[in-house]
C-alpha cells in the first residue's frame, strides 16, 4: 500500500477512460430522462407528494418572490401571487390524494385559455425552502402561457435535472476496472421509487440523485486516484454537490456525512492523494461555497423552523423510539410507495426486490476486507441512526414528519460503500463471476422496475382495486396513451440492461489507472503498463 501512494503522482494515458466515460454519460442521461419522463407522463398532475406546493414555490421564485407574504394561520406557510392554474393546483388532487381506491378521474378540470393566467393568491407550505431547484424547475412558467401542460414540462425538466446528475454517476462507474459489483449496486440503489421522485416537482428527487452520484464520484476518486483525471472528477463532483446542499434544508448535513464516511472507509492513501493535489483545492473550496450559501439561506429564511403550534407531547426519547420502530416501513416505501404514500406495489413484488436490493449488501460483507465490512457496517447504523436523531431533534417543532425519501441519500449509501467492498473482496475470484451475477440480475431489476410504472398507473386509471385488464382504459387517462408510455418505458429498460451488461468488460485494460484494491502485483503491472 506504501508504494502505490506515490505512484499516482506520475501522469498515465487516460484518453480511453475519458471517452469510455463520455459515451457512458449520454447514454445513460438519454435512458435516465425517458425512464423518468414516461413516469412524469403516466402520473396526473399533483400526484407526487407536496407537487403541489412545490410547483407553487417554483413559479413564484422565477417571478422574484422568493418568500412570500406569512400566511396568518400558518406562519410555516406562505401566500404568493401565481397563475390561476397552479394556484388551483392547491386543491386539485383533493379527492384522489390518499385515498389509493379512488381513480384520478375524480378532480375537476384545471382552469384554461385566460382563467389560467389570472393572477391568484395561493398559499405553499414549502416557502421557506432554498430556491435554487425552483429557479430551473420554474422556467417554463415564464416562457409559455399557463396551462396544465406546463407543469408535465416542469416535471419532464426537473427529469432531466436529475438524470443528467446521475448520468455523472454512470460516467464514473465506466471508468473503473472491474466494475460489476459496484454498478450492481448502483442499479439497486435505483428503486421504483427514487425513479417515481424524479418524474415529479420535487427537490427530493434532485437530492437523492445528487447523494448518489457524490457516494459513486467520491468513493471512486479514492479508490482508483488518476491524476490525468483529477480536475474534470472535481468539477464533475463540485457541481453535483452545489446542486445537492441547496436543494433541501439538511442537505448540507447529509453532505459531511457522505465525505465523512467516504474519507473512514477509505482507504487513507487515496484520500490523501485527493487532498495534496492543489488542482482539486479551487473545485473544493466552490462546494464549501456553495455549502456556506446554503446554510445562510436555510437560517436566514427558517427553512428547518417549525411552521405551526409546537408539539409538546412529543419528547426526544419517546419520537427517537418511534422513527427506529419505523426504519424497516421506512425501507419498504424506499422501494416503493408512489402518489402521497398511498400508491403500493404488490407484496410480491416488494419481497422480490428487497432480495434484489439486499443481496449487494450481503456481497459486500462476504467478499469485503475487514475495513470494507465495517465501513458497509458503519453507513447502514449512519442510514438508520442519523434519521433518527434529526426526527426526535425536529420533533416538537414540526411534529412527526419523517418519511423515506428523506432518509433515502444516506440509504443508497450503503449499497454504493456494499458495492465497492465487494468489489474489492473479487480481484482474486474469476472476472466472470461478476459479471454473470450482473448479468443475471439487471433483467430482473428491470422487472421489478417495469411492474411498478404499471401499478402506479393502474391506480390512476381505475383504482388500486381496480381491474388490470382495464389498467388502459380506466376513467383517468395520462396526456399520451397508457400503452404507449408502457412500451416506451419497458423498451429504455431493455436497452439499459443491454447497454449495461454489454458494457462491463470481459478483461481489463492497461491504461486506466491502477486501483487500490488491487492486489499489490496487479497495481504493479498497470503501473508498468502505463
Amino acid at each position: 500500500m506504501a508504494d502505490y501512494s506515490s505512484a499516482p503522482t506520475r501522469e498515465r494515458p487516460s484518453g480511453t477512460a475519458e471517452h469510455r466515460g463520455r459515451r457512458s454519460f449520454w447514454s445513460a442521461f438519454g435512458l435516465l430522462w425517458l425512464i423518468t419522463a414516461t413516469w412524469s407522463l403516466a402520473s396526473p398532475l399533483a400526484s407526487g407528494p407536496d407537487e403541489n406546493a412545490h410547483v407553487v414555490k417554483a413559479a413564484a421564485v422565477v417571478r422574484g418572490q422568493l418568500e412570500g407574504r406569512s400566511a396568518p394561520d400558518n406562519p410555516g406557510s406562505g401566500v404568493v401571487d401565481v397563475p390561476a392554474v397552479y394556484a388551483d393546483l392547491m386543491t386539485y388532487p383533493i379527492c384522489f390524494a390518499f385515498h389509493g381506491d379512488v381513480p384520478a378521474r375524480c378532480a375537476a378540470p384545471l382552469p384554461s385559455g385566460s382563467a389560467a393566467a389570472v393572477q391568484t393568491p395561493a398559499s405553499t407550505w414549502v416557502v421557506r425552502n432554498n430556491p435554487l431547484y425552483y429557479a430551473v424547475v420554474g422556467l417554463p412558467t415564464l416562457l409559455l402561457p399557463p396551462s396544465s401542460v406546463v407543469v408535465y414540462l416542469m416535471r419532464l425538466l426537473s427529469a432531466a435535472l436529475t438524470s443528467a446528475v446521475l448520468a455523472w454517476g454512470f460516467r464514473e462507474l465506466a471508468t473503473l476496472r472491474r466494475r460489476s459489483f459496484p454498478l450492481l449496486g448502483v442499479v439497486a440503489a435505483l428503486t421504483p421509487m427514487v425513479v417515481f421522485l424524479n418524474s415529479v416537482v420535487n427537490p427530493s428527487g434532485l437530492e437523492i440523485s445528487a447523494a448518489l452520484t457524490l457516494w459513486i464520484a467520491l468513493t471512486a476518486m479514492v479508490r482508483d486516484p488518476d491524476p490525468a483525471r483529477a480536475v474534470p472528477r472535481s468539477i464533475g463532483i463540485a457541481v453535483v454537490a452545489v446542486l445537492m446542499v441547496n436543494s433541501r434544508g439538511l442537505s448540507p448535513l447529509y453532505l459531511g456525512a457522505i465525505a465523512i464516511v467516504v474519507a473512514a472507509v477509505g482507504p487513507w492513501s487515496g484520500v490523501r492523494i485527493l487532498l495534496r493535489d492543489r488542482r482539486t483545492w479551487p473545485w473544493m473550496g466552490a462546494v464549501v461555497l456553495g455549502t456556506a450559501l446554503s446554510l445562510l439561506w436555510t437560517l436566514g429564511a427558517g427553512t428547518l423552523a417549525g411552521g405551526g403550534a409546537a408539539h409538546q407531547e412529543l419528547g426526544f426519547f419517546s419520537t427517537a423510539n418511534r422513527t427506529l420502530v419505523d426504519t424497516g416501513d421506512f425501507l419498504v416505501m424506499s422501494i416503493g410507495r408512489f402518489g402521497w404514500l398511498d400508491t403500493v406495489l404488490p407484496t410480491l413484488v416488494v419481497l422480490v426486490a428487497a432480495a434484489l436490493i439486499g443481496l449487494p449488501t450481503l456481497l459486500g460483507l462476504a467478499l469485503g476486507s475487514v475495513r470494507d465490512r465495517l465501513g458497509t457496517l458503519a453507513t447502514v447504523a449512519v442510514a438508520v441512526l442519523m434519521p433518527v436523531l434529526i426526527q426526535a431533534w425536529q420533533a416538537r417543532n414540526v411534529g412527526y414528519i419523517w418519511t423515506a425519501r428523506y432518509s433515502l441519500p444516506l440509504t443508497v449509501g450503503v449499497l454504493v460503500v456494499a458495492g465497492f467492498g465487494a468489489r474489492a473482496g473479487a480481484w482474486h475470484l474469476p472476472g466472470w463471476l461478476g459479471r454473470r451475477v450482473l448479468r443475471t440480475l439487471l433483467p430482473a431489476f428491470a422487472a421489478v422496475e417495469l411492474v411498478a410504472f404499471v401499478t402506479n398507473l393502474r391506480r390512476y386509471t381505475v383504482g388500486d382495486a381496480g381491474s388490470w385488464r382495464h389498467a388502459f382504459t380506466g376513467a383517468w387517462s395520462p396526456p399520451l396513451s397508457g400503452v404507449a408510455l408502457t412500451v416506451l418505458n419497458a423498451a429504455a429498460l431493455v436497452v439499459a440492461v443491454w447497454l449495461l451488461a454489454r458494457r462491463v468488460p470481459t478483461t481489463t485494460t492497461s491504461i486506466d489507472a491502477p486501483s487500490i484494491d488491487a492486489p499489490p502485483e496487479e497495481r504493479q503491472h498497470s503501473s508498468a503498463s502505463a
